[in-house]
């Protein structure tokens, strides 16, 4: 009888691992640091290589990210299928433009992440953008 009930309860704890997984919660303080980056627009600075703060809220299959610098806002979701991995759309007003950015984040653990972003500006007559790599480092709650 003992044998079954250890063989029920590790069953069990089996199953629940997919759930279980998921339940990281990323919320916190992050540090970002931008590793590669390709910039087609002389206008803007815009994913220069280097350390970046960022403060990230994670509720449900919701998150949002902001630089703490700038204090604009990316939101985003999570994958179903891949519960590590969020996609985050941002977009706001820049040197007489507007840019639009597409973030991919994939994280390794609570604490660890990497991304890569596409970004494009736009003033309605000329056009340019980029995009970047950076590495994610959790620094605090």
């Amino acid at each position: 009888m003992k044998r079954y009930a250890s063989l029920v309860i590790f069953v069990s704890l089996m199953l629940l691992q997919p759930a279980l997984s998921h339940s990281a919660d990323y919320t916190g303080q992050w540090l970002g640091t931008i590793t590669e980056s390709v910039n087609r627009c002389d206008n803007l600075g815009k994913g220069k290589p280097g350390e970046y703060k960022l403060t990230i809220t994670h509720k449900g299959n919701n998150i949002v990210a902001m630089e703490n610098t700038v204090r604009r806002p990316y939101t985003g979701v999570f994958s179903p299928e891949r519960p590590k991995f969020a996609h985050v759309v941002g977009s706001y007003v820049d040197d007489g433009g507007f840019v639009a950015e597409l973030i991919d984040i994939d994280f390794q653990n609570d604490s660890a992440g990497s991304g890569k972003s596409v970004w494009r500006w736009s003033n309605g007559y000329y056009s340019c953008g980029g995009n970047f790599t950076f590495t994610l480092v959790k620094t605090g709650p």
